[in-house]
């Protein structure tokens, strides 16, 4: 059971998105671009390259204050970008620790969550626009990036920690996930895992004969709660407490004006709407963490009925995409503390340490260092992983491997096991944005029978035609390049691939809707997919 706040002595965490900025540009982790930047064609390119080309150590956050679109409009907020986990040390930051506490910090906030607070109102309702406010211009308010110009079909929204409830209990989650610009007052949402967050909520409201379900997209607050919405925590915990144990005080929540959903008071913005429970539209593609273009694939939306926002809001967006990226830095950190956790909960007091490799995109492979105490430790620890944290393969060695060090993991692999006794292959989670699940077009597990996702140890080679890398086309980042070298910034060297480009599975038509949504021209695709709703029996 979460702490009540008022049992906690006082202390002080980042109170909002600004103050942490500020707390990154003292400590030299953040670069500032003041001169004009198309957020559809340049933004994403030119952060992009300090993941190909520069060391982790040397990564930064990035706030454009002058930002422009493939229209010509400018906006009157700037952008943050990368702010959250650029690096193992911005991560930290936003924790308030070293990177080596890091562990520590979020073994004790699982261990001791803490309740919000209920404020009747805050920063984030210093606008409420609503009704006519919202008739000409809606979402084209916010300076929402496009994140794989060249390939994606529209901006999307990606620091998007969409709030929703349990019909039953009314216990919050707060889950990251993307948004598609359909329309001025229309976003998709990708809530890909079944049973899980979002999509396990639209599935309760439907279930129980309601035909549409509150929503809320929060965009900018402070980093506990943006690392506590992208880990994958059980159905049963609030993610704000975690946050609250994770920031050592309370977070506090103020209701949506559209319905009763609780978000942070002290957030930037705020996208409130409705989900339809019983109808969706095509959705995608979208440049995805596993480094492949995410398929196109029916998923749902929420009609937007009002955006809440300060007087002066900063947009947040993460870089995800091509592995390494921020949302495999941020995912990959607290995958670990929350896989852990899990294994420490469940009696495996040996284990001493966890790694999702961020090549991986910090899901494909896990890691798990032990201390045999017992014969069958290994296949004991690898069940229970199966069950919820294998990602596509587990592998657990000796404690004198390093787990960090893939030359040890090579070692370990050739020596200490035998395959006909030691690999396994089982059934696992569903991760529908793996691309090696099933053929482009094929079911992918948004509706209907859920295809089988097994792990272990697989061939790693392409079976079929792969959707492009999710890397910004070649014209993109070239013109990337050049910004980057007019800039001044540090010298790059940049690692294959650091484009994307076609692998067979492209059609005209997915690229005739990125070229328009390079364009600025999305709302097109928008209003296609309209047309070709389909309604769920």
């Amino acid at each position: 059971m979460a702490t009540a706040a008022s049992d906690l002595p006082s202390g002080h965490y980042y109170r909002d998105l600004n103050e942490y900025i500020d707390t990154l540009e003292r400590a030299g982790k953040l670069q500032r671009i003041s001169r004009p930047i198309d957020k559809d064609t340049q933004m994403h390119p030119l952060v992009r390259l300090q993941f190909r080309g520069l060391e982790e150590k040397d990564r930064k956050a990035w706030l454009f204050e002058n930002i422009t679109d493939a229209k010509g409009r400018t906006y009157d907020m700037p952008l943050v970008l990368c702010a959250m986990a650029g690096s193992s040390d911005i991560y930290a930051l936003g924790l308030q620790c070293t990177v080596e506490e890091i562990p520590r910090r979020w073994d004790h906030a699982q261990a001791h969550p803490i309740a919000p607070v209920i404020v009747g109102t805050g920063p984030v309702h210093e606008q409420i626009l609503r009704g006519d406010d919202l008739k000409e211009r809606c979402l084209s308010r916010l300076p929402i990036p496009i994140s794989t110009p060249g390939f994606d079909n529209a901006p999307y929204t990606t620091a998007s920690h969409w709030i929703s409830k349990d019909p039953d209990t009314g216990l919050h989650n707060v889950g990251n996930y993307r948004g598609m610009v359909k329309a001025e007052d229309r976003i998709g949402v990708y809530p890909a895992s079944p049973g899980y967050g979002m999509r396990r909520h639209i599935e309760m409201w439907r279930e129980r004969g309601h035909d549409k379900m509150p929503a809320a997209i929060v965009i900018g607050v402070p980093p506990a709660i943006s690392y506590a919405a992208v880990t994958r925590l059980p159905n049963d915990v609030c993610e704000y407490d975690v946050a609250g144990g994770l920031a050592g005080q309370a977070i506090e929540l103020t209701q949506c004006v559209s319905h009763d959903l609780l978000v942070p008071a002290q957030a930037q913005i705020v996208v409130e709407g409705f989900v339809p429970t019983n109808i969706q539209e095509m959705e995608g593609p979208f440049g995805e963490f596993p480094g492949y273009m995410a398929a196109r694939d029916y998923s749902w939306f929420m009609e937007v009925t009002a955006i809440t926002m300060r007087n002066k809001p900063i947009y947040q967006a993460f870089l995800s995409q091509f592995p390494p990226s921020e949302s495999s830095k941020i995912r990959g950190i607290g995958w670990t503390a929350a896989c852990f956790d899990y294994l420490k909960a469940a009696g495996f007091d040996c284990v001493q340490e966890v790694h999702f490799p961020e090549t991986s995109g910090s899901f494909g492979v896990c890691l798990v260092r032990i201390r045999r105490e017992k014969d069958d430790d290994a296949t004991r620890i690898l069940d229970h992983l199966s069950k919820k944290f294998v990602g596509k393969m587990a592998i657990v060695v000796d404690e004198d491997v390093d787990i960090h060090d893939p030359n040890a993991i090579y070692w370990a692999l050739s020596y200490a096991m035998q395959p006909h006794r030691d690999v396994r292959v089982v059934d696992i989670p569903l991760m529908a944005l793996d691309p090696s699940i099933a053929p482009p077009g094929a079911n992918r597990g948004l509706t209907g029978e859920k295809p089988r996702m097994s792990g272990l140890l697989i061939d790693a080679t392409r079976d079929w035609p792969y959707p492009p890398v999710s890397l910004p086309g070649k014209e993109f980042m070239e013109g990337a390049i050049a910004l980057w070298q007019e800039l001044g910034l540090p010298e790059l060297k940049l690692r294959k691939p650091w484009f994307g480009y076609n692998l067979g599975s492209w059609s005209a038509d997915e690229e005739e809707e990125a070229a328009l949504a390079a364009r600025g021209d999305y709302y097109v695709t928008g209003q296609k997919q309209r047309g070709e709703r389909r309604k769920l029996d």
